[in-house]
């Protein structure tokens, strides 16, 4: 009986019409909720449910792994989607990721750990602070920018919309997996409620 609970990797490539490739770095970048059986062949297994969820995500949500546009495939796409979509509502909840990431850190930002949080040379902290678009004071040697606006700053469209360092684009990830994380966590909890509501 356990086992129908389960799908096998090989059943949920073909369940959601992808290749092997694609499979594995969902699995690998923890796109679906799985087990490792550790075994050479049938490696991984997924919850049905789970795997029902994200087959109707790819269904029916618009842009949904649209950052792997192109990796899976040897054609070159003219206009790839941005991993980002930078429209207002989005932009403002990684603002207010960051804003929680980062609640440890100073107010005042070193410019050297400003460009350490996105992967940039310290020169460009310099450059945007004499731009002024960002406000910076120097105490002693060391140079510092407001915290609060370096966040606005990275987290504006122009920012979002095309970042170009690792790091940067990590960030992003990393705000992407936990916001489908959070959304997951929601579907399952009022599918739960849903079933107690309907037990007699």
């Amino acid at each position: 009986m356990a086992e129908e609970k389960y799908m096998s990797g090989c059943k949920l490539r073909q369940y959601l019409h992808i290749s092997t490739r694609k499979m594995k770095y969902l699995m690998d970048h923890n796109y679906i909720p799985h087990e490792n059986t550790g075994h050479t062949t049938h490696k991984y297994r997924v919850l049905i449910e789970d795997a029902e969820m994200f087959k109707l995500r790819m269904d029916t949500e618009v842009g949904f792994l649209s950052e792997l546009n192109g990796l899976f495939s040897n054609r070159t796409e003219r206009h790839p989607r941005p991993m980002f979509e930078a429209t207002e509502e989005n932009c403002k909840a990684f603002r207010l990721w960051l804003e929680k990431e980062w609640a440890e850190l100073p107010e005042a930002l070193p410019t050297q750990t400003a460009a350490r949080l996105i992967g940039n040379n310290p020169q460009r902290i310099h450059e945007l602070i004499r731009e002024e678009t960002l406000h910076g004071i120097k105490i002693g040697p060391v140079q510092y920018c407001a915290k609060e606006e370096f966040i606005n700053y990275i987290s504006s469209p122009q920012k979002l919309s095309a970042p170009r360092t690792e790091k940067y684009k990590e960030l992003i990830r990393e705000f992407k997996y936990k916001q489908r994380r959070e959304r997951e966590n929601e579907q399952r909890r009022c599918k739960r409620k849903q079933r107690r509501d309907e037990k007699p």
